[in-house]
């Protein structure tokens, strides 16, 4: 059986919040301290003998680390972050973290492998962007977009595309950005939970990483999520039937042709099952074990 050596970690790489939060209605908890708390429960794989275990868990907190100092643009904070990692790190190549921020970790971890929520152009194995639930309404919301989108567009070019193609549609709502006046943000919010389980599909495009919130919150809502964007980020391809419970385009071309084609019916299933899988499979402390499955595939 697999063994995992947790890695004694000083509290100043465990920050207790993070400056920021997105989405705005998430609570100050995410991935990383989700795994975390998830693997000390597991007493069955866990080992005190670093030199007996097949691998070495590091419990850095890297997207509250990097929020708190100015978005990683405090270069003496990234340096004092490196510093503390190569006090605590023994062996890299038996090494492997978890992280939410955009492009990892941001500094020089050796041949550890990161698990990565949000990645640009760094590499990592996908794992889910999840944040707290949306309020659901308790009755079915009746379906009368073929798809939408709600969110800002300068994150990416494809999210231009994607506005300039379809904003002229009716069938498919595509509105903009977060008000800053609370109760308009929070009307926003009703909307957009409203307005995605009113939707055949939930646009997912790409942003500033190759993954989104939106796609993991479509399906807590019901709605199947199409993911858009150059990379295929949806995790643990190996073990998750995404083609059953998603849909995935390369391209805004590519995704016009899906929509022009699609399936309402199919869709409605796909979303029914999509939120089955996201309960029971994909939120928090549900995802974890798949970690597990994934190192036991490198080893």
């Amino acid at each position: 059986m697999l063994k995992i050596f947790i890695i004694n970690t000083p509290d100043i790489l465990q920050p207790t919040y993070q400056a920021f939060q997105y989405p705005p209605h998430n609570k100050d908890y995410g991935v990383e301290q989700d795994f975390y708390l998830w693997l000390k429960k597991q007493k069955h794989i866990l080992t005190t003998d670093a030199l007996a275990a097949d691998w070495h868990y590091l419990p850095v907190y890297w997207t509250r680390w990097h929020i708190n100092h100015d978005f990683a643009n405090n270069k003496e904070a990234l340096d004092r972050l490196q510093n503390e990692v190569d006090k605590i790190v023994k062996d890299s190549a038996k090494t492997f973290t978890v992280t939410q921020y955009d492009g990892g970790t941001l500094i020089n971890i050796g041949k550890a492998r990161v698990f990565s929520a949000a990645r640009t152009i760094n590499d990592g194995i996908d794992i889910p962007i999840l944040c707290s639930p949306h309020r659901r309404p308790p009755l079915p919301v009746k379906k009368k977009y073929l798809a939408s989108f709600n969110g800002s567009f300068g994150t990416h070019p494809i999210r231009v595309e994607m506005q300039k193609r379809f904003e002229a549609n009716p069938e498919i709502l595509i509105q903009g950005g977060l008000p800053t006046r609370f109760y308009k943000r929070w009307f926003w919010a009703k909307n957009y939970n409203l307005n995605t389980m009113a939707s055949y599909v939930a646009l997912s495009p790409r942003g500033t990483s190759c993954n989104s919130f939106r796609f993991f919150e479509a399906m807590q809502l019901g709605t199947v999520p199409c993911l858009i964007g150059d990379v295929d980020v949806r995790p643990f391809k190996k073990f998750i039937p995404w083609d059953e419970i998603s849909y995935y385009a390369t391209t805004i071309d590519e995704l016009e042709n899906l929509l022009q084609d699609l399936d309402k019916k199919e869709a409605i299933k796909k979303g029914k099952k999509a939120y089955q899988y996201w309960k029971n499979e994909l939120y928090y402390q549900k995802w974890c074990k798949y970690i597990i499955k994934e190192l036991e595939q490198i080893t």
